[in-house]
């Protein structure tokens, strides 16, 4: 796959169309409260280019009171060979309307973390809404992944397979 590097100027560019975007106004809406509980889940997403299908599986937990309980996994593989590793999850927002299967008093997760793809540094803004059953169809993913170098991969579609799941907190865990 040819990832090409934006200039600091594009990348500022890039940066104000996402705030502007229903993506940044969610982030801005979102991320002065989070509600208690984590997401799991995984499948597929389809997008236009060589990387066509992103295949991601994870388990994060909700940001309270300025910190996240662990564990935090998340595994993105793009088809076109591309792996990105979550080695530090820096925010775990959960926010948006209650579920109803499972119970959960949010369907909406927002991260930001650091990592590995394809074994150099990466950083990643990522989201997962959860809309009942079934996944497949109806639940949405979107990733922007940026390496150290301004390459960026970015997709975001409803799940051609799989599941996202609210779950609200239990036991000891927020």
């Amino acid at each position: 796959m040819t990832v090409h590097a934006l200039s600091t100027p594009s990348r500022r560019l890039l940066a104000a169309l996402c705030l502007s975007s229903a993506f940044g106004a969610a982030w801005a809406d979102c991320c002065t409260t989070s509600d208690a509980g984590r997401m799991t889940g995984g499948g597929s997403i389809i997008c236009p280019g060589a990387a066509y299908r992103y295949t991601f599986g994870y388990e994060l937990h909700c940001q309270q009171n300025g910190s996240i309980s662990g564990p935090n996994n998340l595994e993105v593989n793009l088809s076109s060979g591309e792996h990105f590793h979550l080695t530090n999850l820096t925010r775990g927002l959960c926010t948006g309307p209650d579920t109803t299967t499972p119970n959960a008093p949010f369907n909406t997760y927002y991260g930001t973390g650091t990592g590995r793809l394809n074994d150099e540094p990466a950083s990643i803004w990522f989201n997962f809404v959860d809309r009942a059953e079934p996944g497949a169809g109806v639940d949405i993913a979107a990733f922007t992944i940026q390496t150290a170098a301004g390459n960026l991969l970015q997709c975001g579609n409803t799940l051609e397979g799989g599941n996202n799941q609210a779950h609200q907190a239990t036991g000891k865990k927020p």
